[in-house]
């Protein structure tokens, strides 16, 4: 007999028309798998039905399963949707990390991070803090992207690192990195088939053990950029400070804002409600934030 294929998007299919035909809305789903202890953020349910994310951790199956009760679904007609999980951890290079994207241009970006890692010495920079200030513009898409990072050496003579960027988003057109401070751009490698690009920084002097460097660039697009309702940043490592700002639109406000982290290592996603204030900002700290995935979800 042969085996069962499953695409990603045909769990988010099957997920979002049996939401569609229950009529509950996710937070009313949310609530009742939580009347049964089930515990799954508002942004979780809506990365699945979207198709950007799928669950992959066995709390996440456990969480399906609760999730075919709730929506009058037969046994395992979601479960059996969801794709095998892709391994979880670092990809190697020669003499290099990077950690492979979930989603379908995996390969490109694999392909330009290893050639910005090439001679990077990133693997030998400890993140201090890191503040990303997003931008939406009047068509709700990401207009631009500010990431300022205080990093210290842990080994000497480094003298740059490399950054990868991709927009998932296919409308979105390809990104762009413009350096503000703390370096220079040494070199681009751009695949605008797959809207992948990898920049080789240069810092304005070599770094020696324990040195600290103050990294300020912006990422934009030379499209339309992506129309997207999340924006987070990933860490291998602790930090001691990590914030997060989306500025909206003060005439064009989401119904909502949502900040979450997913661990690294197994364990439960923790998610909770933040404002957006009259000038239109939602921001999230976080001190001492644990290796995972950390950002802000929006509703409109």
């Amino acid at each position: 007999m042969p085996a069962l294929i499953t695409r990603p998007n045909d769990f988010a299919t099957a997920l979002r028309e049996a939401v569609e035909r229950s009529g509950l809305c996710l937070e009313n789903i949310q609530q009742r798998l939580a009347e049964r202890g089930v515990e799954v953020s508002v942004a979780t349910l809506s990365y699945w039905q979207s198709g950007n994310r799928v669950p992959g951790r066995k709390r996440s199956q456990m969480v399906v399963a609760h999730l075919e009760s709730v929506l009058g679904l037969a046994p395992r007609s979601l479960r059996v949707l969801v794709p095998a999980p892709r391994p979880r951890g670092p990809v190697r290079a020669p003499k290099q990390v990077g950690l492979v994207p979930r989603f379908v241009e995996r390969e490109a970006v694999r392909r330009i991070a290893e050639k910005v890692q090439a001679h990077s010495g990133g693997q030998h920079l400890t993140r201090i803090s890191q503040h990303d200030v997003v931008r939406l513009d009047a068509a709700r898409r990401i207009e631009s992207v500010r990431i300022r990072t205080v990093a210290r050496a842990d080994a000497d003579g480094l003298e740059g690192i490399g950054v990868t960027q991709f927009f998932e988003d296919r409308t979105a057109g390809t990104p762009w990195l413009t350096v503000h401070a703390g370096a220079e751009v040494a070199s681009r490698h751009v695949d605008t088939a797959h809207r992948v690009l990898g920049t080789e920084l240069r810092f304005a002097q070599s770094l020696s053990r324990g040195d600290t460097v103050v990294l300020d660039y912006e990422i934009t697009a030379d499209g339309p950029g992506p129309l997207d309702t999340s924006y987070d940043a990933s860490c291998a490592r602790a930090i001691r400070e990590y914030v997060v700002e989306v500025h909206f639109p003060t005439n064009d406000l989401p119904e909502w804002v949502e900040a979450y982290h997913r661990p690294r290592d197994e364990g439960g996603d923790s998610a909770r409600r933040v404002t957006v204030d009259s000038l239109g900002h939602a921001h999230y700290v976080v001190l001492d934030c644990a290796p995972g995935t950390t950002g802000l979800a929006w509703h409109y």
